[in-house]
């Protein structure tokens, strides 16, 4: 009798965990919407930022939502970013433009490839930003490129022009 125990114990520790990833494992849609998340929050300009706290914010949490040789193309402001250092170069000179920056991604389409290592996502950007008082609110279309290495991560990012809506 006592030789049963471990055996249950080890059935019941095999079902546990089977039905945790059956069950309570995180979607790669999910994961997705997550890192587009975190990408957003970890870019805006927050009321009291300074060019410290900005760059220990990106040089800290970028590299768990971009891949190291991601690309950045904005048409409208002439950018074109390759690598993640030089990303978070730019984003940290945000900070000296905006007093405040907020985005957030609406998500219209993700696909991803069969074996599960690279996704396309179509979202709409939604920002608003404060600039010396102003305050303006515009919408863009983004279009990004995640690979899957352990965890999703952004590998490009296109910006279309401000849409007119």
């Amino acid at each position: 009798m006592t030789k049963r125990w471990p055996i249950a114990l080890g059935c019941l520790v095999v079902a546990a965990v089977a039905l945790y990833f059956t069950f309570f494992r995180e979607s790669d849609e999910n994961a997705i919407k997550r890192v587009l998340a975190q990408f957003a929050t970890i870019v805006s300009v927050k009321d009291g930022d300074t060019i410290i706290s900005r760059t220990a914010r990106m040089r800290s949490k970028m590299q768990d939502v971009v891949t190291d040789g991601v690309s950045a193309h904005v048409a409208e402001l002439n950018v074109d970013v390759r690598g993640r250092e030089k990303l978070e170069e730019d984003a940290i000179k945000v900070g000296l433009v905006y007093a405040s920056a907020d985005c957030t991604f609406v998500t219209k389409k993700i696909e991803i490839d069969p074996a599960a290592t690279f996704a396309k996502v179509d979202a709409t950007a939604l920002v608003t930003a404060n600039r010396g008082g102003e305050r303006k609110v515009d919408k863009r279309e983004v279009h990004f490129l995640l690979r899957k290495d352990g965890g999703w991560k952004i590998d490009s990012i296109d910006v279309a022009p401000v849409s007119a809506d």
